[in-house]
């Protein structure tokens, strides 16, 4: 087994990056202890949140040259991190001891959603970067396609 490295480096560069944004997502566009949720928040946070992902992606297609080998990792890389963050950071930013179930509840939503979103954007961005990629082997035969 290989490792593509550079992959794994933009990966992580890119989870970092929409990791960045997920955070700024959860405890600024969301309201804090004092304010209630709401379905348009949630969605303006999801959006935000999401355009990270975008960003994380592309960041990280770049970071590995713009070759197609390693998309998917990236995308995986940069889905889980972003995740976390967000989910960490709302956490901290929302923690209130005698809500515990809700606050649980939250946690583990704010968990799954994040997962589904992230990952249906960052996916879908590293099938739309796939025929943009550069090449990564030329083609054996004269005639052959690739």
């Amino acid at each position: 087994m290989r490792f593509n490295w550079m992959a794994i480096l933009g990966g992580l560069v890119g989870g970092v990056l929409a990791g960045l944004v997920a955070v700024y997502a959860t405890t600024q566009v969301l309201p804090g202890d004092a304010g209630e949720l709401t379905t348009s928040l949630m969605v303006w946070s999801g959006v935000v949140a999401a355009v990270g992902g975008v960003l994380g992606v592309v960041g990280g297609w770049f970071v590995n040259a713009r070759r197609s080998r390693g998309l998917g990792g990236i995308a995986a890389i940069t889905t889980l991190l972003a995740t976390l963050a967000g989910t960490y950071a709302w956490s901290r930013s929302d923690s209130v001891p005698e809500r515990a179930w809700p606050y649980v509840v939250g946690v583990v939503l704010m968990l799954g959603a994040g997962l589904l979103l992230l990952a249906a954007v960052c996916g879908l961005t590293a099938a739309l970067l796939r025929p943009q990629s550069l090449d990564d082997e030329m083609p054996s035969a004269p005639g052959a396609q690739l």
